[in-house]
């Protein structure tokens, strides 16, 4: 066989894997996720020792139809005891929030003052997104007497 031949076929087996390859991954939608932590009368921790105040939640990359979940320890700052709500703002893209939700296990209790509880924050991608391949979103957390 002529050496240029078998250089050529080579070549083109080469292409056609790549293309194929770069197809299969492509399909892959990867998501990529930072929530940015705003608290309001309480302290947010990625710790239980309370050391490490936790700024944002780096989701890393999810899949569609994939949950991710993070626990945080949440310290009540007031001088009150206090129950919590969560909210979310600020979603970019703002489409994304309509194929992601952020749950968390807090069950309502009261959280005396200068004590803290474990929470965990579960963020979840619906099966069937698309155009969403990067966001961000703010994490609200507010202490109520």
């Amino acid at each position: 066989m002529n050496w240029k031949l078998m250089l050529a076929a080579v070549f083109v087996c080469g292409l056609l894997f790549g293309a194929v390859s770069y197809a299969a991954v492509s399909s892959l939608v990867q998501i990529r996720n930072v929530g940015t932590i705003r608290a309001v009368g309480v302290e947010v921790y990625s710790d239980e020792s309370l050391e490490q105040i936790l700024h944002e939640v780096s989701w890393g990359t999810l899949n569609p139809g994939e949950n991710k979940s993070v626990t945080a320890w949440i310290k009540n700052t007031g001088n009150d005891a206090q129950k919590l709500i969560l909210w979310t703002e600020g979603w970019e893209p703002v489409d994304a929030q309509n194929s992601i939700l952020l749950s968390w296990d807090y069950n309502n209790e009261w959280i005396e003052a200068s004590s803290s509880i474990p929470v965990t924050f579960t963020l979840t991608v619906d099966p069937n997104i698309s155009g969403v391949e990067n966001f961000c979103f703010d994490i609200w957390i507010k202490g109520v007497a």
